[in-house]
C-alpha cells in the first residue's frame, strides 16, 4: 500500500491533489490573460485557447516525468481539469458571444474602402509596414484593390476585393521612373500614409482628411489594367445590372 501511495502521489500528501487542481485553474486563467494581452500575431494560426492548452499540457506532464518524488495522479487530475476548462470555455463561447470575444478576440479592420484603418491598426498593435507586408503576401499590388481587410483572431488576414479596378497607394517596392509612369493614374493622388485617394489636377496642398498627413503621391493601377473605376462607379454598375 505504501508503494502504491508513493507511485500515485510521490512524497506529497493526498490533500495536495486538491491544491494542485486549484493552482492549475488559477495558472490557466492567468495564462489566458497573458496570451490575450500579448496579441494575436504571437499566437500565429492557433487560437489563444489552443496555445494555452499546448503550454499547459507541457507543464502538466513535465514534472512527473523528470522528478522522481512527483506522482502521476496529480498529472492525471491536471489533464482532467484541463479538459474540463476547455469544454466549459467552448460551451460558454458557443452560447455567449462576449465570452468568445474576451478569450479569443475579434476580427479587427485593417483596410476600409481602399485606405488603411489607422484607428484600428494601433489597437491590433500592427504597424503600417507590417500591414503592407501581409497584403503583398496575398497578391495585393495597391490599396485600391481592397474593399475590406481584417486581422482575424487566429492572426491571419482575410480580404474582400473590389470587382472593378480602382486607383490606390502602391504597396510593392519602388521601381524605375518609367515603370511608375506606366502604372500612374492621371489626376489621381493617394495619401502616402493611409492610402486615401483624391481626384486633383496636381498634388493637393491640403492635409489628408483621414490621417492629417500631407504626403501625396500619384495613385496607381494594377499591372495589365486599362480602365479605372471611380469610388462610386462600381456600386452604380451593380445597381444597373
Amino acid at each position: 500500500m505504501e508503494r502504491l501511495n508513493r507511485w500515485l502521489m510521490g512524497e506529497a500528501p493526498w490533500s495536495f491533489a486538491a491544491e494542485v487542481m486549484l493552482r492549475f485553474v488559477v495558472i490557466y486563467l492567468v495564462l489566458l490573460l497573458v496570451l490575450r494581452l500579448m496579441g494575436r500575431r504571437f499566437a500565429g494560426q492557433l487560437s489563444i485557447i489552443d496555445l494555452a492548452i499546448m503550454v499547459m499540457l507541457g507543464a502538466a506532464i513535465g514534472a512527473p516525468l523528470q522528478t522522481p518524488d512527483k506522482g502521476i495522479l496529480t498529472t492525471l487530475l491536471l489533464l482532467i481539469t484541463l479538459l474540463g476548462c476547455f469544454r466549459l470555455l467552448s460551451l460558454c463561447s458557443f452560447y455567449y458571444r462576449r465570452v468568445e470575444t474576451l478569450t479569443q478576440g475579434d476580427a479587427t479592420p485593417l483596410v476600409m474602402d481602399g485606405r488603411l484603418a489607422l484607428e484600428h491598426l494601433q489597437h491590433a498593435e500592427l504597424s503600417r509596414h507590417r500591414a503592407f507586408s501581409e497584403l503583398r503576401a496575398m497578391g495585393v499590388q495597391h490599396l485600391g484593390e481592397v474593399r475590406r481587410a481584417w486581422l482575424e483572431p487566429s492572426g491571419q488576414v482575410s480580404l474582400l476585393l473590389y470587382r472593378q479596378p480602382r486607383a490606390g497607394l502602391w504597396l510593392l517596392p519602388e521601381q524605375s521612373k518609367t515603370f511608375t509612369q506606366r502604372i500612374a493614374v492621371d489626376h489621381c493622388f493617394a495619401c502616402g500614409h493611409c492610402g486615401y485617394v483624391v481626384n486633383a489636377q496636381c498634388p493637393p496642398e491640403d492635409h489628408c482628411e483621414h490621417c492629417g498627413r500631407q504626403q501625396w503621391q500619384p495613385a496607381v493601377k494594377r499591372l495589365g489594367i486599362d480602365r479605372i473605376y471611380g469610388a462610386h462607379e462600381e456600386d452604380q454598375l451593380r445597381e444597373a445590372g
